[in-house]
């Protein structure tokens, strides 16, 4: 009953009840006998459970306090209450409730306990106007409930707040760390069987949200033009402090988890907001990778916590980073860069030394334009107007050629623009910030010799933003 207690405990400072789809009553009851509420309606759609809830409220002799209504939602409730319970129905059943019951609800207080789909309820009330006051996790015979209390008023709410709670995911209860934890080693034993590449790298996602959950880290997630790509904000603190976004690579088939959290986690401990965009979550041509990673930057720029800003590209993801700077009225960019840093960068469609992969993801069935690939050999776009870049990769780089690397770097000599660049006399592609947390086990993508580019990638930032 430890989910009754707490629904009707927060009754408290109510004077009338309504409770949709009451069953037996039990929390009308409880707030009647325990915490100070007046009066009641008890309201559900089926004869039976209303005659089970008339049973109880006359074995607790409340007759004259609680009225029972035969109601289909707030259909039939025609007399006053200040507050609303909505329980042990469904996140789409309760919804649809809500919905055809707005008039009623206008300024009442509500609380609100699905049995499932909670992050459907979140985005509905977030939707019609009503502020989330507070969030409850609570367990009961081993099934983990969310209760929400609302209040109307304007809110604001990211992605992770709809689907993990604003106020659940800062409090961190035990109910909600225990449901979590075990979510946690589900994901870890599941990964470890899939075998789809991409099904893989969804579920690395998640786990990785999962455990920035369990870590207390301060993570806000925001979805691009209302498509399925989207940006996720580490700030460290609510200060203004210089930003680095991050474009993760992926042979624009995907974006990689190895090349997003790990780098947070590196950049945040140095002092740095970080942002990581996930650009590649509709496999579109080109030019809508672009289009959606030039949105999230400009997004972003709008926030008062970003001060000075710095792109970091990897692989494929350094390519889309940089065609948009290059190319920046093509994807309507009204942000500029104050800094660049490339790693193993994806740069040429020259066919000797071209990464055909991913070139082949992004232009699909324009892959024969040779028009369009040329304008996509970056090294030939270059001016004086690019950002200060820090390049860096391996010489023995088996998939992303170095010669990528070169002839940007020839480039930005050309254009007289300013580059530093380092080259690494060993080590393969996609090495990240090359630690355990971004190599996912495979120690070959593991040396401190070549994590070092942080530590010259941070003394370089230092300089430059002096």
């Amino acid at each position: 009953m430890e989910r009754i207690k707490m629904l009707a405990s927060l009754t408290s400072g109510s004077k009338i009840v309504c409770d949709i789809g009451c069953d037996h009553a039990y929390t009308l009851v409880q707030a009647l006998l325990n915490y100070g509420v007046e009066r009641g309606i008890a309201a559900d759609i089926n004869p039976l459970p209303l005659a089970n809830a008339s049973k109880n409220i006359t074995v607790n002799k409340l007759n004259e306090r609680i009225k029972c209504v035969l109601s289909d939602g707030f259909a039939e409730i025609t007399d006053y209450f200040d507050t609303a319970i909505l329980s042990g129905m469904g996140g789409i059943l309760i919804c649809d409730i809500l919905k055809r019951g707005l008039a009623k609800i206008k300024n009442k207080k509500l609380i609100i306990s699905a049995n499932n789909d909670t992050p459907l309820v979140r985005s509905f009330m977030l939707q019609n106007d009503f502020f989330l006051k507070d969030e409850f996790a609570v367990e009961e015979n081993n099934k983990y409930y969310e209760i929400l209390v609302y209040e109307s008023g304007f809110d604001s709410l990211d992605a992770y707040d709809i689907l993990y709670g604003k106020c659940l995911r800062r409090k961190k209860e035990t109910a909600f760390i225990k449901h979590y934890t075990k979510k946690k080693a589900l994901l870890e034993k599941i990964i470890k069987d899939i075998a789809d590449d991409e099904l893989k790298e969804e579920k690395k996602k998640l786990l990785t949200e999962v455990n920035y959950l369990l870590e207390g880290k301060n993570m806000e997630k925001h979805f691009i033009d209302n498509t399925p790509n989207y940006y996720r904000c580490y700030f460290i603190d609510d200060t203004t402090r210089p930003t680095i976004i991050v474009s993760p690579g992926g042979g624009y088939k995907y974006t990689s988890p190895r090349e997003s959290e790990p780098v947070v986690e590196v950049f945040n401990k140095r002092g740095y907001h970080v942002i990581v965009v996930n650009y590649r979550e509709e496999l579109l041509p080109y030019p809508k990778p672009q289009e959606f990673l030039a949105k999230a930057i400009d997004e972003v720029a709008k926030d008062k916590r970003i001060g000075k800003l710095i792109g970091l590209g990897f692989s494929a993801g350094g390519h889309c980073l940089l065609e948009v700077i290059l190319h920046a009225a093509d994807h309507n960019l009204k942000t500029k860069f104050d800094l660049l840093m490339l790693g193993y960068p994806v740069i040429t469609t020259d066919e000797r030394y071209w990464h055909q992969g991913s070139y082949v993801n992004l232009l699909q069935d324009k892959i024969n334009d040779q028009k369009l690939l040329k304008y996509l050999s970056l090294e030939t776009q270059v001016t004086n107007s690019a950002p200060d870049l820090f390049l860096w990769g391996t010489f023995t780089d088996e998939s992303v050629s170095v010669m990528n690397s070169l002839m940007l770097l020839e480039a930005y000599y050309q254009a007289k623009a300013n580059v530093e660049y380092h080259t690494f006399y060993f080590g393969g592609h996609a090495l990240s910030v090359a630690n355990a947390a971004s190599s996912e086990g495979n120690k070959a993508k593991e040396s401190p010799y070549i994590a070092r580019w942080i530590d010259l990638a941070c003394e370089w930032l230092k300089r430059k933003l002096a």
